[in-house]
């Protein structure tokens, strides 16, 4: 019988409560301290499949096009990048030290996946759980001890937990849970084969004509600097193609499109325009049209007019040119 059958004989009592354990308390409440949300390890397990993709170099977006070796690696990257982001102290026997408690991070594709090795037998460990393509993720807390891990080991004499050692875990940020999405992963294939297959019509500007035809599909939704870099991979600097001076801004408008960013002027136009505000890096792009007196929809003064956001059945008109601030 498998260890999990072999449980079927034990009461499983789940998580410890609280003061059961002080130092898993101690971990704990410095987490929530530092990261009330749980945005900062969502952020950080975003970044780190971004890492491993490396999009601006390879234009890989799928965690699927990894080699086994990287996707190996995932895991040391999750505790790098978290150690960086949070200034932990290191550990003796573990990655690091939490208000002074060993405590080390382990990190899988598969909930209850996390490898153990004898050395960290009585020792607390972050376990770490993410799927891209589900764009959800969790973290807990859970000490590893003998009665918690399986019987059987793998070839590095590491053990993995059991249905007990799972249900003993302290879950953090439970009301968290969503990673920042892979947009080039969840938008439909039609529209991003139409995206990643764009060339130029002369030359070898094709990483250049890809991010038009990102501008051309993804409206009203912001666009983040990976997906722009991933989609503009090969080019020196693909978020410049974004902007004037050549770029979508530019190029776009007589397509009826604006190209908008985070400063300037253009914080207020998506305000008025009821769109998400994007952050440094970012973008949004919509299709606009003027607005007629009495039109009750968004709308933003523009070039002293007033423009809103382009229904399907609009016609094409040349967008506005929103001023940049003179520096």
């Amino acid at each position: 019988m498998t260890d999990d059958s072999d449980e079927a004989f034990f009461l499983v009592a789940g998580p410890p409560a609280r003061g059961d354990d002080p130092d898993l308390d101690a971990v704990e409440d410095h987490l929530v301290r530092a990261d009330p949300t749980g945005s900062r390890v969502a952020e950080v397990l975003r970044d780190t499949y971004d890492q491993l993709l490396d999009g601006r170099r390879r234009g890989r977006w799928n965690y699927e096009e990894l080699r086994k070796t990287e996707k190996t690696y995932m895991g040391t990257l999750v505790e790098i990048n978290l150690h960086r982001e949070f200034e932990f102290e290191d550990g003796g026997v573990t990655d690091y030290k939490i208000a002074g408690v060993e405590v080390d991070c382990k990190f899988s594709q598969k909930i209850g996946g996390w490898e153990v090795g004898p050395e960290l037998i009585g020792q607390i460990c972050l376990v770490i759980w993410a799927d891209d393509f589900k764009s959800e993720w969790r973290a807990g807390l859970v000490r590893m001890t003998q009665d918690r891990l399986r019987t059987s080991t793998n070839r590095d004499a590491k053990k993995t937990l059991s249905l007990r050692g799972r249900e003993s875990i302290r879950w953090l940020w439970t009301d968290a849970g969503n990673l920042p999405p892979n947009i080039l992963l969840h938008m439909e294939p039609d529209k991003r084969q139409r995206i990643m297959n764009a060339r130029a019509g002369r030359g070898n500007r094709h990483g250049q004509a890809r991010l038009f035809q990102m501008c051309r599909e993804l409206h009203n939704q912001v666009i983040s600097r990976t997906t722009v870099e991933t989609v503009g991979w090969g080019l020196d600097d693909p978020m410049k193609r974004m902007r004037s001076n050549g770029g979508a801004r530019e190029n776009l408008r007589k397509e009826g499109l604006l190209v908008l960013g985070h400063q300037d002027n253009d914080p207020a136009v998506i305000a008025a325009l009821g769109l998400p505000q994007p952050r440094k890096g970012q973008f949004v792009v919509t299709r606009v049209v003027p607005a007629e007196p009495g039109d009750v929809r968004p709308a933003a003064e523009i070039e002293g007019k007033r423009w809103r956001r382009a229904e399907e059945s609009d016609p094409l008109v040349t967008a506005p040119l929103v001023p940049r601030n003179s520096r």
